[in-house]
């Protein structure tokens, strides 16, 4: 089963900014169930809605748009999460922004994580994992090219409060590993140091299904 996602993120670096582009910046994402490992929920009004193992999710990352936006720019970014084996997963990233604040800025970045589920065989509930990022930035004037190579460990759960959300606190830090500090002010787009993010995913399929239950209910 395919299934179409809304998914987005609260984040240190977002929250002043989230109230007023939430819609304008909602993620729109691509998971993928295993039918096979499928079964019914029955709460409440009697739904009726498979929840399944996920086994990838293919989303877009506000966090670059929100850094960019902070910065009088505009950014985005694309991870792709793929289920390895029963509790191992792998997350692929890019991102890119042209930020307009003292001088003009160009970033490009790379990542790659590994997760962990312990008590899940999908790519649900609690994970740890670690992450590897390359960044690099260029500035349009007389300062030469920065790089940046970061490494991120996070731990996070993935919570589905219902049948069509998920809920994924997590937090993190993140370690400048080698940088060449050609530029004073990096910080402001790399974000450097503590982590901490609300994701939200919405089961766009499953919502619908809801909705149609509901409407046979009332009729």
């Amino acid at each position: 089963m395919i299934e179409y996602d809304i998914y987005f993120r609260v984040s240190k670096n977002n929250f002043k900014m989230i109230v007023c582009g939430i819609f304008l910046l909602m993620n729109i994402s691509l998971s993928y169930a295993d039918d096979t490992d499928s079964e019914i929920a029955t709460e409440d009004i009697d739904l009726k809605i498979e929840t399944e193992v996920l086994k990838y999710i293919f989303s877009l990352d506000t966090n670059f748009t929100m850094t960019a936006l902070k910065n009088y720019g505009w950014g985005l970014g694309v991870n792709y999460e793929r289920k390895l084996t029963n509790f191992l997963s792998i997350k692929p990233g890019f991102g890119h922004m042209v930020c307009f604040s003292d001088i003009t800025v160009v970033t490009v970045g790379l990542q790659l994580f590994l997760y962990y589920y312990p008590l899940s065989d999908g790519l649900d509930k609690l994970y740890v994992g670690i992450g590897n990022g390359c960044d690099f930035i260029l500035y349009i004037n007389d300062t030469p090219q920065d790089t940046v190579i970061s490494l991120t460990p996070v731990l996070g759960w993935k919570w589905k409060v219902l049948p069509y959300l998920m809920i994924e606190p997590l937090i993190g830090w993140k370690f400048f590993v080698l940088e060449t500090n050609n530029y004073e002010n990096i910080d402001r787009y790399l974000n450097r140091g503590f982590q901490w993010g609300l994701n939200f995913k919405l089961y766009i399929q499953n919502f619908k299904k809801f909705l149609r239950n509901k409407q046979q209910m009332g009729t």
